[in-house]
């Protein structure tokens, strides 16, 4: 029997490779408010979840219409240049390689669902994935609700879940759900900052196949 029968992946950061995107966006909304600009490299050590807390931390509102005002504006722009992120190293062959394993994946995102699927039919991976799971709104507050909410009404039973995340909330949901997990460290959260959390960390996504074979 393998350690494994279901993979839940994240998506941004950890499938998609959207950080710089996502960096770019930000320093648009902090010039336009007189506010220092990141680098990437600040970026990764300062996003958080829920977003509005990292928007607090970064002089940005975070309550309110300002708030609805700048994350629309974020989603807006995300929109229009999401195509121009490429999938991350390796995350294609990865997930087919999975797939021929017999076990089940599934994704669990902060992110719309609706946009969410849009954004994996694109790369054509909808084929791979047992269930694509969302928030219903753009602020990006978490997904614990969602993850709990996925394993209890999963058709499937009695899988024994992988969650593969990038960012240390990633950890905080295996935790809840009481599930291991593999943190990459070239999504939105550096390897120092990955480390606090004490799972197992990874530098390139086809080491996730050691885990799972």
């Amino acid at each position: 029997m393998k350690k494994y029968s279901h993979i839940i992946w994240d998506w941004n950061g950890t499938i998609i490779d959207d950080s710089g995107l996502c960096v770019s966006i930000v320093n648009e909304i902090l010039e336009a408010r007189g506010l220092p600009e990141l680098l990437i490299e600040d970026y990764r050590e300062q996003f958080d979840f829920p977003v509005r807390e990292y928007y607090k931390r970064l002089g940005l509102p975070y309550k309110g219409t300002e708030f609805s005002e700048i994350s629309s504006h974020f989603i807006q722009k995300y929109h229009h240049h999401w195509k121009e992120c490429p999938l991350q190293k390796y995350a294609r062959e990865v997930i087919s390689a999975i797939a021929s394993l017999g076990l089940y994946q599934s994704l669990l995102s902060a992110g719309k669902e609706d946009h969410v699927k849009s954004f994996v039919r694109h790369h054509n991976l909808q084929g791979y994935f047992f269930s694509v799971v969302g928030t219903t709104n753009i602020y990006a507050e978490g997904k614990i609700d969602r993850a709990t909410s996925f394993m209890q009404t999963s058709a499937l039973k009695d899988q024994r879940y992988l969650l593969v995340g990038d960012t240390l909330h990633d950890h905080e949901v295996a935790q809840a759900l009481g599930i291991n997990c593999l943190l990459y460290s070239k999504g939105h959260h550096s390897e120092q900052k990955l480390a606090q959390a004490g799972s197992p960390i990874i530098d390139e996504l086809d080491q996730v196949l050691k885990w799972v074979s």
